[in-house]
């Protein structure tokens, strides 16, 4: 390949984004609020949230689904709809290309106590605040700090009908229903 050729190519690599697919796990906090489930990059140890590329024969979301248990050892309901969308600049030995991810909320069930890649990374749970002032990603970091005022959100988590039992509860002076669904 000539270095005019060469040149192209990279430019060519830097200019075109490529897709990935991401999971943001969350669940509730004991006190009731939303908590993210971050994991550290193999490489960087940089807090991110699991993510790889689209997969043939799944959907986006089941995808993120796959990659949530890869790396995070979690499992539970996604969301099928993207939730929102951040880019960032990946760096190769190679090269340097632009991402952009979209990104599926899944509610996580079931926490696994051994997966794929536990031994090459560390997850940990993270307040909403907190996982925003962690990751590196501006964008990644507002998706977090948006995430409750998304009325598809507030219904997939069922966080209304949760506050609404609470209140309840703390009215009657009774113990806080069970959620039924």
């Amino acid at each position: 390949m000539t270095q005019t050729a060469m040149q192209t190519h990279h430019t060519d690599a830097l200019a075109t984004p490529r897709d990935q697919i991401a999971a943001l796990p969350v669940r509730m906090s004991e006190d009731g609020g939303l908590e993210v489930l971050l994991v550290t990059s193999r490489e960087t140890r940089r807090w991110i949230i699991p993510k790889g590329w689209p997969m043939q024969g799944r959907s986006d979301d089941e995808a993120a689904g796959v990659e949530a248990r890869e790396e995070a050892g979690v499992k539970g309901k996604l969301l099928p709809a993207s939730i929102g969308r951040y880019a960032y600049w990946q760096r190769g030995r190679v090269e340097i290309r632009f991402l952009q991810v979209d990104v599926f909320l899944l509610r996580v069930e079931k926490v696994l106590k051994s997966w794929k890649e536990k031994d090459q990374r560390e997850r940990r749970w993270f307040s909403i605040v907190a996982a925003a002032d962690l990751v590196q990603e501006p964008d990644l970091g507002q998706l977090f700090l948006r995430l409750l005022g998304q009325d598809e959100v507030r219904r997939f988590l069922k966080l209304d009908r949760a506050r609404r039992r609470k209140s309840a509860a703390k009215v009657a002076g009774a113990p806080e229903a069970p959620d039924a669904g």
